[in-house]
């Protein structure tokens, strides 16, 4: 069965799915949604993919290598009743999915999507090892950083596993959350304690009671629910790797898969992971989630309890969009939240993060790195305004934005692009085997190059000058010329620049 790429990290890459179960289920919005009986998007579980590094003897044939890209099944590797796990997607509810979220007919369906999505659902594998246990660092009292990770539109855990699996692979652990708000092309839920299959929700299927306000309802709906799945994904999270206990005020964490080894639950009990300096990163909708956090206090939960600030130091936004949120901004929220009703889950959380390191995440301005592809950078109104929120953010962050055909740094009066990159460059559709080319894998490098190396660098020592040279990206200091390559609908010219894969623009 045909591999995606392997990492070139120094660690094997391990992944596990969890969930976590809402003891009082979450209403948002207002939105009468298809195939729902009653109004706004109901959160009673969420779920999320890890990836980790680990350790894989030589010659072992315990945790064996490969995880189907599209379904998130390792068959054979582990017994389970696959149609009662809500990470479970059949490759009937992907077609069926896709083929809503791309909006073509049956036609083009079945003769094009769907034998696309069987041989790549069926076939083609990531390199990783489910299950497998969780490897603790050779160096006393080192710990893993934590990165979090929130897909755009048409997205789920799977879409962006070469970008995740190469993070993790330099020894990080990355928690990327399925988002069950209507916005993967399909996935499994609970919606009033029952398995359903919720597909891509359109903004055009959406009924309104009251009429919204909102330019973007819909949207502005999942933004808030996308925020409750983060933070109780984080805290559920904080909570397993404290210590043992497991049982909290945000729902119980459960592995999704059973079968495994005592060995296996250990590896995860007072676990060496940062959870006092972490990462969030999201692409396109996802990046837009992120900025959404930055930019504003946790969210009220309804049982009363009050959501810890997350400690953010980094945050890696690849091709964010904007829309959605409002305008100006967004900026980032400061301010330290002190909550009357705070429980004591959250000064629990709270004090364990002040005693395994530096509180600093949780009063200073994140740094800052923006990727953005050349669509988006094209977008000439959404470019302005993604420029006026880098240079707006705090002095102390690397702000950077790869732009359209490239990349775009903004820090004083520095500016960077790099050419050659799409909307979807960040994720896996370009680097499949048999129809992936080497100039998207080379650009995809670069993107995790360049990330782990954001990743792993400090506000004082960072260059991203340096960091994309030593990514193999060729600087420039002339901005590529502007060519026409076709017309709109509309009869507006469509543009692109010129220049070769991975070049640079400094300027």
């Amino acid at each position: 069965m045909p591999f995606l790429k392997n990492h070139t990290g120094p660690y094997s890459v391990g992944t596990v799915d969890l969930t976590v179960p809402i003891e009082k289920p979450i209403t948002v919005g207002g939105a009468h949604i298809p195939d729902q009986d009653e109004d706004g998007l109901r959160l009673e579980e969420v779920a999320f993919t890890v990836f980790y590094p680990t350790d894989i003897p030589k010659g072992t044939t315990k945790y064996r290598k490969g995880l189907r890209w599209l379904t998130g099944c390792a068959p054979g590797s582990l017994q389970y009743d696959l149609p009662k796990l809500t990470s479970y997607r059949s490759l009937k509810d992907e077609i069926a999915g896709f083929q809503k979220f791309a909006g073509v007919s049956s036609l083009v369906t079945w003769l094009i999507l769907a034998p696309f999505i069987y041989v790549y659902g069926q076939f083609i594998k990531i390199p990783i090892h489910p299950d497998a246990p969780l490897l603790h660092p050779s160096e006393p009292g080192a710990k893993w950083p934590l990165l979090i990770f929130s897909h755009g539109l048409g997205g789920n855990t799977s879409a962006y596993s070469q970008l995740c699996m190469s993070i993790a692979s330099t020894g990080k652990v990355v928690l990327i959350i399925q988002h069950r708000d209507g916005t993967s092309p399909v996935c499994r839920t609970l919606y009033k304690g029952k398995n359903r299959t919720m597909m891509y929700v359109k903004e055009s299927e959406v009924r309104w009671t009251v009429e919204p306000s909102d330019a973007l309802p819909l949207r502005v709906d999942q933004l808030a629910f996308r925020q409750h799945e983060i933070y109780t994904a984080y805290a559920a999270f904080s909570k397993l790797v404290c210590g043992p206990k497991q049982h909290h005020d945000f729902g119980s964490i459960h592995f999704v898969r059973s079968g495994r080894d005592n060995t296996f639950q250990e590896t995860w009990s007072n676990a060496p992971i940062a959870l006092e300096n972490i990462c969030l990163a999201g692409h396109s909708f996802g990046g837009c989630t992120m900025f959404s956090i930055l930019s504003s206090k946790p969210p009220a939960h309804p049982s009363g309890h009050t959501y810890p600030r997350l400690p953010v130091r980094d945050t890696l936004i690849y091709d964010p969009w904007l829309e959605p949120l409002p305008s100006p901004g967004p900026t980032p929220f400061t301010e330290r939240v002190a909550d009357d009703n705070a429980t004591l889950v959250d000064a629990q959380l709270n004090e364990t993060l002040s005693h395994n390191g530096d509180s600093q995440a949780l009063t200073s301005t994140p740094r800052l790195l923006v990727m953005n592809s050349e669509a988006f950078s094209l977008w000439r109104t959404h470019f302005e305004r993604l420029k006026g929120v880098v240079t707006s953010w705090k002095s102390d962050a690397a702000l950077v934005s790869l732009g359209s055909f490239g990349v775009d740094y903004f820090r004083t009066a520095a500016k960077y692009l790099a050419v050659k990159s799409a909307h979807t460059s960040f994720s896996d559709y370009h680097v499949f085997p048999l129809t992936g080319d080497k100039p998207s894998m080379r650009l995809l490098e670069i993107i995790s190059k360049v990330s782990i190396s954001f990743l792993d660098g400090r506000k004082d020592d960072w260059s991203v000058e340096n960091s994309l040279k030593s990514a193999g990206a060729e600087v420039l200091h002339e901005i590529p010329e502007k060519i026409v390559i076709g017309k709109r609908p509309d009869g507006s010219n469509r543009h692109r620049w010129a220049g070769e894969v991975g070049q640079v623009v400094v300027h």
